[in-house]
């Protein structure tokens, strides 16, 4: 039964009835008495075609496949059954295509899988040892050799490598990693040994993640793919009438039939979704994945593009900016004073400053003595020093005497910065005052600008965070709309506003971001660290968090519609010429049946453009720090 279950389903059904009317057909053009196997062979290769015709009209919808049933059936009805045995073959052979173009988009995903090790070495209690990958648990500790691959999606704790993420992101120049950095799963170790926290494991990986959004997406029929039956709808009564009017006019049902055959529109009905499967195929191999070609024609139709801030255009992570001296301090002294205060921290302002300060020096010392005031600082003891890190209520917090002018001093740093300051005391005097922010992501910059020169003006920055702080952040990004202090009910209703006149695409991150997301035409989310709330509302993951993808992904739209815009005006030439040809005489149904089928390579070919590489980022972040 297995059997016989799998060779009536694709791809081996059409294989088999492509062998066999193949075979038929090129035999009888030696030997004669075949028209029963051929027969045969046209009959049993139209079934599929008759059967999805059949469905379409059950459900009042002229598909492709209704229009190709009639093309089938004027063939069989008179008599010529070499020409309904061309169609039959050309439509398996389509089919099979179809089926080929489908399982090479998805396999490049699905051997991500194979990428993954199938054991990891966790240190758990100062012991290491070989788990399998299914036993990690997010916050384990994991040691990477040089050569091997990450298991799970985690961040670098101690060491640093450098890390090849082509099979994940496409980016073909290895990328640094040190402490603080974050790592996706399946990818390359190619340097140094380091140790990593793990933060995603399982089904919340980033492998499987994408993965099961491929096939989300698989499963997501597209308005896209149905233009082939809108094309149909429209088609069908120009040519029947065309057709009614021939016969009419000529009584030759010959060459009615051959209007009709030629006519035949099966290269569009495969033409189409293969322009969408390729393009899908090609925005998988650079780290997107699209739930539907609906949503990739319809994005480079968008007139105004609205960012989130916090995650999306920032990394969302903050990082300390630098250090202030109140006095003739050396900031060289400070740092590994400030970093061993901060090394223990779970704080994200003092995990900041111990990155900056980890970076800034090889050595930091561990504290003496370690104490938190929580909403105010930190204040810890090495050797004969001891400093203090926090806000203003530091001072009363650690019972220190009020200083007026350090209060001032970081009073004004937050009007100048916008952001969040703190003050370092040092042996109970003020010495410096620090800065973190969140900071812009490398490559949003020059993706606006491309952005804009792809025509795209209309840009909006939404974010929940103060005025200052969302100003300092649109200047730098050369963004001149900017709503702030946002709550997500707003976000939305401020989308609703903008889609009264314009096609809106809004790019997010956080949950507070998934209303909108979901409201705007179309929803695009930054997929490595985004919520599974926001991956499930946006339409779009750019699962690299790279915002260089965002204008490739609208120059690989318009190309996706230029294509299947050229698809129809080679049907219609095609044709133009096909019905000229039968009306002067010089195509009957057989051979109206033989020009149908080498003019439905032409499509075909012409979609099969969109499989090469030919536009790729150009705003790489690997290529910006080499």
């Amino acid at each position: 039964m297995n059997i016989i279950r799998t060779i009536l389903k694709p791809p081996a059904r059409e294989a088999i009835l492509i062998v066999f009317i193949g075979a038929c057909l090129l035999a009888s053009v030696f030997s004669t008495g075949l028209e029963p196997l051929i027969f045969a062979g046209a009959f049993l290769g139209s079934l599929p075609t008759l059967w999805s015709g059949l469905k379409g009209l059950l459900k009042v919808k002229i598909t492709i496949d209704v229009f190709n049933s009639i093309a089938l059936l004027i063939s069989l009805g008179t008599g010529e059954i070499s020409s309904a045995a061309f169609i039959a073959l050309m439509l398996a052979f389509a089919r099979l295509l179809e089926w080929r173009t489908a399982n090479r988009t998805t396999s490049a995903l699905e051997s991500l899988l194979r990428l993954k090790p199938e054991s990891a070495v966790r240190e758990k209690d100062g012991k290491r040892e070989e788990v399998p990958i299914e036993q990690i648990q997010v916050g384990d500790t994991i040691i990477i050799s040089p050569g091997a691959r990450i298991p799970v999606d985690g961040i670098v704790i101690q060491g640093e490598s450098e890390i090849n993420e082509s099979s994940v992101t496409g980016e073909s120049l290895p990328r640094p990693k040190r402490a603080g950095d974050t790592l996706i799963s399946g990818t390359e170790n190619l340097t140094g040994g380091f140790k990593m926290r793990a933060s995603r494991v399982g089904k919340d990986s980033t492998i499987e993640r994408m993965v099961d959004l491929m096939h989300e997406a698989e499963n997501s029929k597209s308005k896209t793919e149905k233009i082939a039956d809108r094309f149909a709808s429209g088609l069908l009564p120009i040519v029947g009438l065309l057709g009614l009017g021939t016969y009419l006019i000529t009584k030759d049902a010959s060459m009615t039939a051959a209007l009709f055959l030629v006519a035949c529109a099966d290269d569009m009905a495969v033409a189409i979704p293969l322009a969408v499967t390729a393009a899908l195929g090609q925005a998988a191999k650079q780290g997107v994945i699209i739930k539907g070609g609906e949503w990739l024609e319809r994005l480079g139709r968008v007139q105004t593009l609205v960012f989130d801030k916090t995650g999306t255009l920032t990394y969302g992570n903050l990082v300390m900016e630098g250090l202030k001296p109140l006095n003739n301090i050396s900031v060289d002294t400070l740092i590994p004073l400030i970093g061993a205060a901060e090394k223990y921290s779970e704080h994200p302002v003092g995990k900041a400053v111990f990155q900056w300060a980890s970076a800034q020096t090889k050595i930091i010392p561990d504290p003496d003595a370690f104490e938190i005031r929580a909403g105010s600082g930190v204040k810890a003891r090495i050797g004969k020093d001891e400093i203090i890190i926090g806000n203003e209520r530091a001072f009363e917090a650690f019972a220190l005497p009020i200083e007026i002018k350090a209060l001032a001093a970081l009073k004004q740093a937050q009007e100048e910065y916008g952001q969040t300051v703190f003050l370092i005391i040092l042996n109970g005097t003020p010495v410096a005052i620090g800065n973190v922010a969140d900071e812009p992501r490398e490559e949003a910059k020059q993706s606006i600008a491309e952005i804009r020169a792809l025509g795209l003006r209309n840009i909006w920055m939404f974010t929940g965070d103060n005025e200052k702080i969302a100003s300092r952040v649109a200047h730098a990004l050369d963004i001149p709309r900017v709503h702030s202090s946002m709550k997500p009910e707003e976000k939305m209703g401020e989308i609703e506003q903008l889609q009264k006149d314009k096609v809106v695409a809004m790019v997010g991150d956080g949950i507070n971001d998934a209303p909108a997301l979901a409201r705007a035409d179309v929803g695009i989310a930054m997929g490595a660290n985004g919520t599974a709330t926001t991956v499930t509302a946006a339409n779009i993951v750019i699962l690299t968090d790279d915002l260089s993808r965002l204008p490739y992904m609208i120059r690989l739209s318009r190309r996706m519609t230029s294509v299947i815009q050229g698809n129809v005006w080679i049907w219609g030439l095609t044709n133009l010429i096909g019905f000229s040809l039968v009306f002067m005489g010089w195509l009957g149904p057989a051979s109206a049946a033989l020009y149908n089928f080498v003019t439905d390579f032409l499509p075909l070919f012409n979609s099969s453009r969109l499989f090469t590489k030919r536009q790729s980022p150009l705003s790489d972040a690997s290529a910006r720090k080499s």
